[in-house]
Parts: C-alpha cells; sequence; structure tokens
C-alpha cells in the first residue's frame, strides 16, 4: 500500500474561453528534498464552442472556479498529502463546498486505503476572499435545461420526463448517443482529459474513488453558464445520501456527490458566487421503486440503456476501438437493477435485455444478499430495504418465484425488513437542499400520478 505524500498540493489556476470551448486546470505538488521540481499537472476539458455572439452568463468565470477547486480530487488523491493550498480568491461557501468534497467525497477511498477518516487536510486559502454576490430570483418555468446523462436508468428517467431538456455526457459512447436518440434528443459532448494519466495510477501512487458527481456537476453548470441554459438536472435519488457503511462513528458513503448533502452545499457556492443557474435532481425526493416504475414505462430505451460501471471502463467513445456496452451480469448495479425491475417486468421482458436470468445463477447469491447488508456494496445501488422489499415481493410473483435465488433468499430478505435500519440517511447538520422548483415538481409527479403511484 502507498504512503501519503509530504508536498503540498497546490489548486493554482485555470483559464476558459468560452467562445472555444477550451479550459484549462492547472493543478501542481509542491518541490520537496527528494523532488526539487514541483509536479505540474494542467487538466484540459473541451465543451462545445459558444457562438460567437451568443449570451454567456456573467457567471461563466465563478463556475469554472468551482470546476477547478472540486476536480483537483483527481490529482490530490495520488499522494493524499495533509495540506492543500488554494491559491484563487473564494467565496466563503467555496471554502466551504470544497472542503467537504475532499473529506466526505473521498472517504470511500480513504477506507480502501486505511488512511484516517476523515483525512487530515489543512487548507491554505492564499488566494483571499470574494463577497457573496446577491441571490438571484426564482424562475417559475421550465426553461432551457440541461441533463448528464449517463445512459443509465436514473438519468434515462429524468430525461423521458424532460422533452425540453438537452442531455450532455462526458467522454460519452455509443450507448449514451442511442440511449438519448431513442428518447428523441441529440448528445451534446464534452470531452475530459486527465493530465499524466499513467503517472496518477501508477503503482506507487495511491488510487481509489472520487465523488465524480461534483465533477460532472461542476462541468455541467459551466456549460449551462456559455450556453444560456437555465439550468442543470440531475438524476439523484433519495438512496443516495444513505451511508454505504460505517467506520467506528464516520460514515462513509460511496454516493455522497449525489447526496443531498452535496447538493445543499453547491447549490449554496452556486448563489455565492452569483451563478444565476438553478442546480438540482428532479428524482431527490422519490426513492428506487418509483424509478423504476417510471423506467419500465420506456419501453424503445430499455433494450439499449446500462446501468453498469463495467460496460463503460476503458471505453473510447465513438470509433472503430471502442468496445460494445453490455451487462456485465455481476456487479451489484446489475444485480440491483435487475431485482427492481423485475418487480415491473416479466422473464420474457427482462432477461433478453441483460442476456442472462440473474436470478437463477447460484453464483449471484452473495452478491444478491450484500444489497441489503449492513455493509452494502461501494457502488451506487439503492437502499437495503429497496433491495430486500424486491427480493421479498418476488417470493409471490407467480413469474419470479420459483427462480434459484427468490427461494434460497426470500428468508433473509424478510429479515432484513424486520431488523432496525443500522444506517439512518440523513448524517450531518447541513441543511437539505432546496426544493424542486415547482414546473419540473409537476412534471414528476403528473408521471407518477399516471401510474397510480
Amino acid at each position: 500500500m502507498s504512503a501519503q505524500g509530504a508536498a503540498p498540493f497546490h489548486i493554482e489556476g485555470f483559464s476558459a474561453d468560452p467562445g472555444t470551448g477550451a479550459v484549462a486546470l492547472r493543478y501542481s505538488f509542491a518541490a520537496t528534498a527528494a523532488s526539487p521540481q514541483p509536479s505540474r499537472f494542467t487538466e484540459r476539458i473541451q465543451l462545445p464552442p459558444t457562438p460567437a455572439g451568443a449570451r454567456v452568463s456573467s457567471g461563466f468565470d465563478a463556475a469554472a472556479r468551482i470546476l477547478l477547486l472540486l476536480a483537483g480530487v483527481s490529482y490530490f488523491k495520488s499522494q493524499a498529502p495533509t495540506t492543500i493550498v488554494v491559491e484563487v480568491a473564494t467565496t466563503m461557501a467555496e471554502r466551504t463546498l470544497t472542503e467537504a468534497v475532499y473529506d466526505h467525497g473521498l472517504r470511500e477511498f480513504a477506507y480502501t486505503n486505511d488512511l484516517p477518516i476523515p483525512l487530515p487536510i489543512r487548507f491554505q486559502w492564499s488566494g483571499g476572499l470574494v463577497q457573496d454576490a446577491r441571490p438571484s430570483a426564482s424562475i417559475d418555468e421550465i426553461g432551457r435545461p440541461l441533463v448528464p446523462f449517463g445512459g443509465g436508468k436514473d438519468s434515462t428517467v429524468v430525461l423521458s420526463l424532460l422533452p425540453e431538456a438537452t442531455p450532455l455526457t462526458i467522454n460519452g459512447t455509443t450507448t449514451h448517443a442511442t440511449v438519448a436518440h431513442v428518447l428523441g434528443h441529440q448528445l451534446l459532448s464534452v470531452t475530459r482529459k486527465l493530465d499524466r494519466l499513467d503517472e496518477l495510477t501508477s503503482p506507487n501512487r495511491l488510487n481509489g474513488h472520487i465523488p465524480i458527481t461534483a465533477i460532472v456537476s461542476s462541468i455541467s453548470v459551466l456549460l449551462a453558464a456559455a450556453a444560456s441554459y437555465t439550468s442543470v438536472v440531475m438524476a439523484n435519488e433519495a438512496a443516495a445520501s444513505e451511508p454505504t457503511l460505517w467506520s467506528g462513528p464516520e460514515p462513509v458513503n460511496h454516493q455522497w456527490s449525489k447526496g443531498a448533502d452535496f447538493e445543499a452545499l453547491f447549490v449554496a457556492a452556486l448563489a455565492a458566487a452569483g451563478i444565476e443557474i438553478r442546480y438540482f435532481s428532479l428524482l431527490r425526493q422519490i426513492g428506487e421503486p418509483e424509478i423504476i416504475a417510471l423506467l419500465a414505462r420506456q419501453t424503445a430505451a430499455l433494450p439499449h440503456l446500462i446501468s453498469c460501471n463495467r460496460a463503460f471502463s476503458g471505453r473510447t467513445a465513438g470509433g472503430e476501438n471502442e468496445a460494445p456496452q453490455r451487462w456485465c451480469g455481476e456487479c451489484p448495479k446489475c444485480l440491483f437493477t435487475f431485482l427492481l425491475l423485475a418487480t415491473e417486468l416479466p422473464p420474457d421482458v427482462l432477461v433478453p435485455i441483460f442476456g442472462s436470468d440473474l436470478l437463477n445463477r447460484p453464483q449471484l447469491a452473495d452478491g444478491f444478499a450484500a444489497l441489503w447488508s449492513e455493509q452494502k456494496p461501494f457502488e451506487c445501488v439503492g437502499e437495503r430495504t429497496d433491495a430486500a422489499t424486491a427480493l421479498s415481493s418476488l417470493a409471490n410473483d407467480p413469474h419470479w418465484s420459483t427462480r434459484l435465488l427468490v427461494q434460497e433468499l426470500a428468508l433473509s430478505a424478510q429479515h432484513a425488513l424486520s431488523v432496525p435500519d443500522p444506517t439512518p440517511r440523513r448524517t450531518s447538520s447541513t441543511p437539505p437542499p432546496p426544493p424542486v422548483p415547482a414546473p419540473f415538481a409537476a412534471r414528476l409527479n403528473a408521471a407518477l400520478g399516471a401510474l397510480g403511484v
């Protein structure tokens, strides 16, 4: 196991040009006796260029600054030193957000690398303080929404509810484009290129999970500011706020940057910086059963969407080198999605989508049971009770009750539902995020009402 580095990590600055779409984020590790020259990194992001004469939001530079602060986790984690020097001027809300991202967003990384939780980080805010901007008035119309789109179940549901929206993907694949097209949308693509990736992931460096949704959110807001989108609509559900496990008294959540605490802190940072773009998750207040009920009606998209991270690992987008994306049928996301969809779809519809009947594969028993265990897998899966309730319901479903794993795991799932949940959903004093704007909430409620949910 690699050790933490001693050289302070510097968040240096950025350049961002909406006309060309080019964004550069600059970071470094300071010089030390062992390494007399600073180790510098420049991450490059390419947005779609903004046409000449088009309106660019006055919050564009502030959005780029927030992206700079949060994207630094990809470089910081390679050495995880105890000092971070922030050389750009920041608001107090940005400081609070950044400190939380480098703490809660890196707790899984710390846990898997046997590092302290929380990481002992001292921030030096050498760039000075930016005074808060005045809050902007709320907007009471759908406007021009931008939807970060992963090609999976949650973002498919959100995009299906918003025909006005433009989907955005980062380093996208054919799957992203296909699902968006089936839903009637043209996909926008952004590229993100990490600097010196081989060095960052070398065996003598620390490695592990980062809060990627924080970075996706920041890139999306930056694009919205560049191209006059009025909102960034996420697809993060209530289950994202449930800790994956507890390390002593400290919650560790694989999905922290999808959770309510991150959303609240991020919204506060946008407001303080004067960025007049709404950011919220349309699915924040509903659970996995409701999401799955909405998803099951998207019959044209179901054969194409994929909620499996393994399917996208190492892929290059849109070219002859791109490997085909398929459900792996083994990871926790595949198992959870199959299990929840089974409550809505019969085997003759669901099994061809996955290419296998996962509930008839005895080697997957432990993987399914882990979905309602005290220590959930480090994956984007729903709440323990969601999985246990789904499995229990299948025991009474004539379409699924004879499946090997339904019979084997029914008692385990029912037991999990009979004991108190060991992991309360909200574990901090951060106030909840603002409610979903009324026009969007009405759209969601109408769709749920049509299903009788």
